[in-house]
């Protein structure tokens, strides 16, 4: 009991957690227009870098669980991150090469590049850098690999006035319907949840509890 809490607070709630803020981000932006209240909040435009974030942080935490996490062969968390990461990674049909759109190698390399690891109370401990330290990061030529999926998503993020203007939402969309269900497997398995309101899914005005 002692190790599961020790993994369960490593690993699993911070990856809850980074899929919750994800799903979150991109369902105000999709289906409330929350472009225009982000722009309120963040004049200066950096509601794009720290959507970019999100994205990422979601990476680093997934391949986290996936080598470390208690659930490294649930097939069922195996098939919902495989899902969102092709979401991401697809660029055929409808999702064309363009704003966010990671192929899996450039998923790890960032998602690698917002881990850390430090000592805390459980010992060895794995975090994320702070979306200040990751801003400062991906506007220094120095500290930032060349990335055209990096620079094409900040560009529509920082352009688009609506949630239609976004190129590449399809991709968006599709991730947060699995995020949605990853959420709702992995609350139910744990027994308990730290997000008690009830979730919508893009396209859909059902609430998933």
């Amino acid at each position: 009991e002692r190790e599961r809490a020790r993994v369960t607070a490593l690993y699993v709630n911070p990856f809850l957690s980074a899929c919750e803020d994800l799903q979150s981000r991109i369902y105000k932006i999709i289906e409330l227009e929350g472009l225009t209240r982000l722009r309120e909040r963040y004049p200066d435009g950096a509601y794009a870098e720290e959507t970019l974030y999100l994205i990422v942080r979601f990476f680093g935490w997934l391949a986290a669980v996936g080598r470390y996490g208690p659930y490294t062969q649930d097939s069922v968390l195996i098939k919902y991150s495989a899902a969102i990461r092709r979401a991401f990674a697809t660029s055929n049909g409808d999702r064309r090469v363009g704003p966010f759109n990671f192929f899996p190698a450039e998923q790890k390399a960032l998602g690698k590049m917002v881990m850390h690891s430090l000592e805390g109370e459980y010992g060895h401990e794995m975090d994320t850098i702070s979306f200040y330290e990751f801003r400062d990061i991906i506007k220094s030529p120095y500290r930032m690999p060349e990335s055209s999926a990096v620079a094409q998503t900040l560009e529509t993020l920082h352009k688009a006035k609506h949630a239609k203007d976004i190129v590449g939402r399809e991709r968006l969309v599709v991730a947060q319907n699995h995020l949605v269900d990853l959420l709702g497997y992995l609350e139910k398995k744990l027994g308990y949840s730290y997000f008690p309101a009830a979730r919508k899914k893009c396209g859909s005005s059902i609430e998933v509890v």
